[in-house]
């Protein structure tokens, strides 16, 4: 079994420490108290959490990757089509619908940023100056610190910093995405039939 933690933070790690958990540019401080309160990331999936597939089913992947349906109605759709085994380069992009309507959707970049949107409404996120990183809230309030290595010491350390967490085997993959509130939410389980 493969698995893979990405965690927006970890675009920096490569890039030496910053100094300051100040602002670095954003209309608001990205510090631990944000992480750790009712911020607008919780709030989005929060949102998404009505329309997502049960946390306990396993939808069933199309023979050609390109989606998982749940028995539940829900139907997953990757674009690209995933290839089994799933390559740690993954970069996610994915919709998760439920009876025809777009409930989630959830793109990421080759250098690690990503964006979440749930009806409509998006959160995401950018790697800034040489550590720093911004979170931006659907209403356009922005967040941001100049040194991510300060996030790690917050309460939760990895759990608490928003991105996501996948696993993947020969015929199976799962994912949640991370720093949603006290647990981790749980997007997809499929595995090929």
């Amino acid at each position: 079994m493969r698995a893979r933690l990405v965690l927006f933070i970890a675009v920096t790690m490569v890039l030496g420490c910053g100094s300051s958990g100040d602002n670095g540019g954003g209309s608001g401080s990205l510090d631990c108290a944000w992480l750790a309160g009712d911020n607008c990331l919780k709030a989005t999936g929060n949102v998404a959490q009505s329309c997502l597939p049960p946390s306990t089913a396993t939808g069933t992947m199309s023979a050609d990757g390109a989606t998982c349906t749940y028995a539940s109605g829900q139907v997953v759709t990757f674009t690209p089509a995933l290839t089994f085994p799933i390559p740690d380069s993954q970069t996610w992009n994915f919709t998760v619908s439920s009876a025809g309507q777009t409930c989630l959707h959830y793109q990421e970049t080759a250098g690690g940023d990503f964006s979440l949107t749930v009806e409509g409404q998006t959160f995401t996120t950018a790697a800034t100056g040489a550590t720093g990183i911004r979170f931006t809230c659907p209403d356009g309030t922005s967040y941001a610190n100049s040194n991510a290595f300060s996030l790690l010491s917050c309460p939760g350390g990895f759990d608490s910093i928003p991105g996501s967490a996948w696993s993947g085997s020969d015929s199976s993959v799962s994912l949640t995405l991370t720093g949603m509130s006290s647990s981790d939410l749980p997007v997809f389980d499929c595995g090929k039939s």
